[in-house]
């Protein structure tokens, strides 16, 4: 058996035994929950009631998305090590590299079928909600800016998993690699407000240049995950995205995370698991 083989056949075992814990449908019938209520309440806005919608319905998979990486992807990695599945696992013909892309496609494929349910369903909703209202409160429902909304959400919240992948690579146990997990998506949702207030006081009083430079420099460790959240194109007639723009926001985040999955299989391959 090849080496793709085998870690196909590992990210099966992951993405089935997520399923068997009953972690997609818990998150499902939650975001479901959500998104009822959210319909009730969409009634109370007077306008642009396609917008409000679309921004509820992606936050409801965005936040799905995160309690999904840093609930369940953290426990699967943390749990394979406590419960010394690990060893299990690497007794057989499977390298250190192919467990770590065997369990990431798991988990990558667990996320992408939560993500793609809830966005059809997101889809389903609107197209419901656009149907009962008046054309003056939801006049425009564009299919491409909701498919680009959705990859640019998948392609971040599959960033996220691939760092939490790494970090697992280099502390041991469940807890330390959530904290870790939590710091960086704080990290990285904080920065671009510092280095728009650091471009603000340098435009000002012409101070703070070097560290601009620095916060830009951490730009690229720290990816702004705000670049990639298109939800105001999903009510759009025209897109108002510049495609280049697009394609390198895409091409940044696929290049980001096979980085850090690279230095996740270099960090166990390092590592001393007893």
């Amino acid at each position: 058996m090849n080496a793709w083989n085998r870690i196909t056949a590992l990210s099966k075992i992951v993405a089935l035994d997520g399923i068997r814990k009953h972690t997609l449908i818990g998150l499902v019938l939650l975001a479901l929950l959500a998104e009822t209520f959210g319909i009730f309440f969409i009634d109370f806005f007077g306008y642009d009631i396609g917008r409000v919608a679309s921004d509820f319905f992606f936050s409801v998979m965005w936040l799905a998305g995160l309690l999904f990486l840093f609930f369940h992807a953290v426990q699967v990695i943390a749990w394979d090590e406590e419960q010394k599945i690990i060893f299990a696992i690497l007794a057989r013909p499977l390298s250190r590299t192919e467990y770590v892309i065997g369990t990431w496609l798991g988990l990558l494929i667990l996320m992408l079928f939560l993500e793609l349910l809830l966005g059809t369903i997101a889809w389903l909703s609107l197209l419901w909600i656009q149907s009962n209202v008046g054309e003056v409160y939801f006049l425009t429902l564009n299919g491409t800016g909701f498919i680009i909304t959705l990859l640019g959400l998948l392609l971040t919240q599959t960033a996220v998993l691939s760092a939490i992948m790494l970090f697992s690579g280099l502390v041991r146990g469940g807890f330390p690699v959530l904290i870790l997990s939590l710091a960086y998506y704080f990290i990285c949702s904080g920065l671009p407000v510092v280095r728009e207030s650091i471009q603000r006081q340098i435009s000002m009083n012409n101070e703070g240049e070097g560290l601009a430079m620095i916060l830009k420099a951490l730009s690229f460790l720290f990816p702004d995950m705000n670049r990639m959240d298109y939800k105001g194109e999903v009510v759009n007639s025209l897109l108002s995205l510049d495609s280049s723009a697009i394609i390198f926001q895409i091409a940044f985040a696929i290049v980001y995370a096979l980085l850090m999955i690279a230095l996740a299989c270099h960090a166990y391959s390092r590592r001393d698991i007893q």
